[in-house]
């Protein structure tokens, strides 16, 4: 991508969403920006991974993934978060969403628990769909933004 190109694309405004998954008895969390809903009926959302990602094969297995999105005080956890290869859950930041769900984000503005509903190669990125289970709402906060943050991810290495 030509560096104008590639300034461009940082003034997308995003929100910044921890998505959790679970493989086994281990759970990871990460920081993802790339995040729509694509469909009202059935609820769906699509999140863009690079294919690299640890989290792929988690999701892939367990057929599952929960997203939060982060409140603009949790500005903090995204430094925790944003290496794909986090793996511990501080019982401070998460929440169980029921015996079979995924941990959320305890402060969170959202929750989703989501079930995969797809998957397709998009460039260096997986487009992966869930449809949504269950929700949880906030209504106190703020979402945090690629804007508040001052960092846009473009899908960069």
């Amino acid at each position: 991508m030509d560096p104008q190109m590639a300034e461009a694309f940082r003034w997308i405004p995003y929100g910044l969403y921890v998505l959790t998954t679970q493989r086994g008895a281990e759970s990871r969390a990460m920081i993802v920006s790339w995040v729509s809903q694509v469909s009202y009926s059935p609820p769906l959302l699509m999140v863009a991974l690079r294919q690299n990602r640890p989290a792929l094969p988690a999701i892939r297995e367990s057929g599952a993934f929960s997203l939060s999105l982060l409140s603009r005080d949790q500005k903090p956890l995204v430094d925790l978060l944003k290496e794909p290869t986090f793996q511990s859950q501080p019982s401070d930041f998460f929440r169980q969403a029921d015996p079979k769900g995924l941990p959320s984000i305890k402060g969170a503005c959202a929750s989703w628990q989501c079930r995969l509903f797809s998957q397709r190669e998009s460039g260096d990125h997986i487009l992966i769909i869930g449809e949504v289970l269950s929700t949880m709402a906030n209504l106190e906060g703020e979402p945090l933004t690629t804007a508040e943050f001052g960092k846009t991810y473009i899908g960069q290495a």
